[in-house]
């Protein structure tokens, strides 16, 4: 189950708890709130592994953009080299190696934007979820709280 219908759930619950008369309170089930707890609790570490798994292909594209520019920059030394035989051709070379080695740094620096874009939405999707979650869960133990004052008065 999603976190996201777990909040549902536990809205719904919320929603249709008995209200204490003349206030704004509710009675919640202990038990029902525990689950609740209890699956937050399954559901969190999964949210915290997608976060590792999108920081892990953020590094993944990184380390492949710096390959592809290296792979990139070595052709463009090699067709140097192949083409330093003559005056004419070894300027030709020197402006091709120059326009291929621009090209892969503006490439590179395009992906690691992109990645870093990418991976900055998703840990933005992650901490608003994983703010929400806190926020519902800090409301329950509110509640649970004055539910247990109000049961000891």
């Amino acid at each position: 189950m999603s976190i996201d219908k777990l909040l549902d759930e536990m809205e719904t619950i919320l929603v249709e708890a008995t209200r204490l008369p003349f206030t704004n309170k509710r009675v919640i089930e202990e038990d029902d709130l525990a689950k609740f707890l209890d699956e937050f609790r399954e559901l969190l570490p999964k949210e915290l592994d997608e976060a590792k798994r999108i920081i892990a292909d953020r590094q993944r594209i990184l380390d492949e953009a710096q390959k592809e520019a290296q792979n990139i920059v070595e052709q463009a030394k090699t067709y140097v080299i192949k083409l330093t035989d003559e005056n004419l051709i070894n300027k030709q070379a020197q402006e091709q190696a120059n326009d291929l080695m621009t090209q892969a740094s503006l490439t590179a620096k395009n992906l690691q934007n992109d990645a870093v874009n990418y991976a900055d939405e998703v840990f933005k999707h992650v901490l608003n979820n994983l703010e929400q979650t806190l926020e519902v869960v800090r409301q329950g133990h509110h509640d649970l709280q004055q539910n247990k004052n109000n049961l000891t008065k």
